[in-house]
C-alpha cells in the first residue's frame, strides 16, 4: 500500500519533469555571458551494502542555475571549465514512498572537447525535506536530511547523461541517524553560455 502512494507522486513528477525538458530542448540557445540553464531528470536506487532494509528508490527532477567561475579552452590543463551550480531536488521515492524537495551547492569540472564529447565531474552536497522516512525507510533519521554526492558525467552539444554516488544522512541532528549510500544515474540538457 505504500509503494502505492510514493509511486503516483513520483510517475507525476517523472512526466512533468520530462515535458520541460522536451520544451527547453525545442527553444535552446546560446546564453550570453557567464550564466547557464540546465535541467535533468534523475533515478537514484540505495545499495544494497551495509544494510538492505527498505530498498529506497527515487525519480526527481534536477533544475540548474549555475554560473561559469573559470573557463579556458587554450589552458593546458585537464580541467577547461569551472562552474558554480545550484542544482534543485524536486520529486519522490516510489519506494518506500514520500516526497524530496531541496537544493545541492555543486561544483561542476569540465575536460576539453574529444569527438564532440565534454566530460565533467560533479561534486556538491545540500539540505533537503523528505517524508521517506515516514514511510517505513529507517535508515532515515528525521524529515531534514543532506545529500552529499560526486560523479561523473559527459555533454554531447546540449545534451547531458550522468552517473553519481551519493550519501543521505541527517547529519546527527536527529537519532537515529544511519543515512544509506546509492547511485543516481540522470538525463538532461544545458543551456551554455557563449565562449564555451
Amino acid at each position: 500500500m505504500r509503494s502505492e502512494r510514493g509511486l503516483k507522486p513520483a510517475t507525476t513528477f517523472l512526466a512533468l519533469a520530462l515535458i520541460i525538458l522536451f520544451c527547453l530542448t525545442a527553444e535552446a540557445q546560446e546564453l550570453p555571458g557567464r550564466l547557464v540553464f540546465g535541467f535533468q531528470t534523475a533515478y537514484a536506487a540505495e545499495n544494497a551494502i551495509p544494510r538492505n532494509i527498505s530498498h529506497i528508490n527515487m525519480i526527481y527532477a534536477q533544475p540548474q542555475i549555475g554560473i561559469v567561475a573559470w573557463n579556458s579552452p587554450e589552458s593546458r590543463l585537464p580541467i577547461k571549465r569551472f562552474e558554480v551550480i545550484s542544482e534543485g531536488m524536486l520529486g519522490g521515492s516510489t519506494h518506500p514512498g514520500g516526497h524530496i524537495l531541496g537544493d545541492t551547492l555543486l561544483f561542476r569540472f569540465t575536460g576539453g572537447h574529444l569527438l564532440g564529447i565534454t566530460p565533467m565531474l560533479d561534486l556538491g552536497s545540500g539540505p533537503l525535506h523528505t517524508t521517506i522516512n515516514e514511510n517505513g525507510a529507517s535508515e532515515l533519521g528525521g524529515n531534514v536530511q543532506f545529500l552529499s554526492q560526486g560523479g561523473i558525467g559527459f555533454q554531447k552539444s546540449k545534451y547531458v547523461v550522468e552517473w553519481r554516488y551519493f550519501h543521505m544522512s541527517n547529519a546527527g541532528l536527529t537519532k537515529p541517524n544511519h543515512g544509506f549510500n546509492g547511485n543516481m544515474i540522470s538525463i538532461g540538457i544545458r543551456l551554455p553560455a557563449r565562449g564555451r
